[in-house]
């Protein structure tokens, strides 16, 4: 599961004893490539237990709140200055069970061999490991306990973190016997570690998705390192910001990267962003205005945005080749679609498949006001410019829509119904003695009583405009 932070849920609560946060860095750009959707950018930490990288800035569509991707950086471009020869063979061995049964030779001669370890091959040669004499044998098989008097949660690569952070160290090595009816040796080995003359490959490593850990959360909870994320993110090419001028007002659009599909292989989520100020700046708190979230039939032309307090549709969208940037971006005012209107069609499509209820209930609203206009404005003129024919074909267009109109709004009440029985019967059977039987909860619904309401409200628009095409017909019949 790919790990994402939301910075309302980082903060901290008052009074707790937070860490210090740590300092941040960029992450080397040819490191940050290797995350999924190849990023390019990133912040990194070093706590005491490894080196974190932070990347792949996005914002929640509804509470435009910050999401990222968190990767722990194993291997030696996120180790320390340091080595003991050992780093690349270590892995941990869990506990053996005892057997049912356990002889003299379980319970006395050999108790450690049914012990955590943390085990190795051989050490590099020429290395301080090789020189300390920390060599497996026919004779018996080493084993490490402990480093600096701790086994570090048996978290392989926090040992091999603090190895590496460590000119010097101290080892707990077990010799377990080759052969039974021998008892197991100990000993401590100090091994002066050697310090790396060259730096390594800043791609020598591998990302790998974990919990934060205490000072990552406290890093997490500090609005800078978002701040910082968000500059990153835009000093990128491929995250490069188009200036836009929408009817008098300065707005920056980003085609920005979230998290995969659970397609094979992964197909990246995308958000078209707007901005109110320079995300260069860093203010992630106060700048964004909008996230869209791209459909999965991608940004056509056609579909309806909401910018602020106004509505537009794409005109063309175009994508920089050579970097995937946003390029260029052309919107016009939102024009409501009468003949659909007046069909009982709703509006949602243009939207696209993605449409939470509030944004399909703040859109529907528009739909019904555009149509309110244009029965006082224009349809008095239209009634009196048609002929019998045409006035005919639009008497039977709007009484079909209010068939369609009247099917939507009952479907979404019974979806809503059916929910609410659902929800309730799993109630009642987790409320039961030992749990019950638990029912498969039903899909969640885009629909709402919103939604239904401003559905009926259109039924009442359309049963006006109805009546008036009635009534400029029987007046042509006459």
């Amino acid at each position: 599961m790919f790990a994402a932070f939301l910075f309302a849920l980082c903060q901290s609560a008052p009074g707790l004893n937070v860490p210090p946060v740590p300092s941040h860095q960029p992450v080397h750009p040819a490191l940050a490539a290797k995350a999924p959707g190849a990023p390019g950018y990133g912040l990194q930490i070093t706590t005491k237990t490894g080196k974190i990288m932070l990347t792949s800035l996005s914002f929640d569509p509804d509470t435009r709140k910050p999401l990222a991707r968190f990767y722990w950086i194993h291997g030696p471009a996120g180790w320390g200055p340091y080595r003991s020869g050992l780093e690349e063979s270590l892995s941990y061995t869990p506990a053996r069970p005892i057997p049912t049964n356990p002889g003299k030779y379980d319970t006395e001669y050999a108790p450690s061999w049914y012990e955590n370890h943390f085990t190795f091959t051989q050490p590099t040669k020429g290395s301080p490991a090789e020189a300390a004499g920390l060599e497996n044998s026919r004779w018996g098989r080493l084993r490490l306990d402990a480093v600096d008097g701790s086994n570090f949660g048996w978290d392989t690569n926090a040992l091999v973190f603090h190895i590496t952070q460590n000119p010097t160290v101290t080892m707990q090595i077990v010799k377990l016997p080759g052969f039974a009816l021998f008892s197991p040796s100990y000993k401590t080995y100090t091994l002066k570690n050697r310090r790396v003359d060259t730096p390594p490959d800043p791609t020598d490593a591998v990302l790998e998705n974990a919990p934060a850990n205490e000072e990552a959360k406290a890093w997490l909870a500090d609005r800078k390192t978002w701040a910082d994320l968000l500059i990153l993110r835009s000093q990128n090419a491929a995250f490069t910001l188009l200036p836009l001028d929408l009817d008098g007002l300065k707005l920056w659009a980003v085609l920005a990267q979230g998290q995969p599909s659970q397609d094979t292989p992964p197909r990246m989520a995308r958000f078209l962003e707007f901005w109110k100020e320079d995300p260069l700046t860093g203010a992630f708190e106060t700048g964004l205005i909008e996230v869209w979230p791209e459909p999965a039939d991608g940004f056509r032309a056609g579909r309806a945005l909401r910018i602020g307090d106004h509505w537009y549709q794409l005109q063309a969208i175009t994508l920089d080749q050579a970097t995937g940037r946003l390029s260029a971006l052309s919107l016009r005012p939102w024009v409501a679609n009468i003949s659909a209107l007046l069909g009982g069609t709703d509006l949602a499509s243009e939207l696209g498949p993605l449409k939470a209820p509030a944004l399909r209930e703040a859109f529907e609203q528009q739909a019904n006001e555009a149509l309110l206009e244009w029965k006082t404005r224009t349809l008095p003129v239209q009634l009196r410019a048609q002929e019998a024919a045409s006035l005919e074909d639009l008497v039977i267009r709007i009484e079909k829509g209010l068939l369609v109109l009247d099917r939507q709004v009952r479907g979404i009440r019974q979806r809503l119904d059916a929910q609410t029985r659902s929800l309730a019967a799993m109630q009642a059977q987790a409320d039961k003695p030992g749990g019950g039987i638990q029912a498969t909860p039903m899909a969640a619904t885009q629909d709402s009583e919103g939604l239904a309401d401003l559905l009926d409200q259109r039924k009442a628009v359309l049963m006006a405009i109805l009546g008036s095409a009635k009534q400029a017909l029987a007046n042509l019949r006459r």
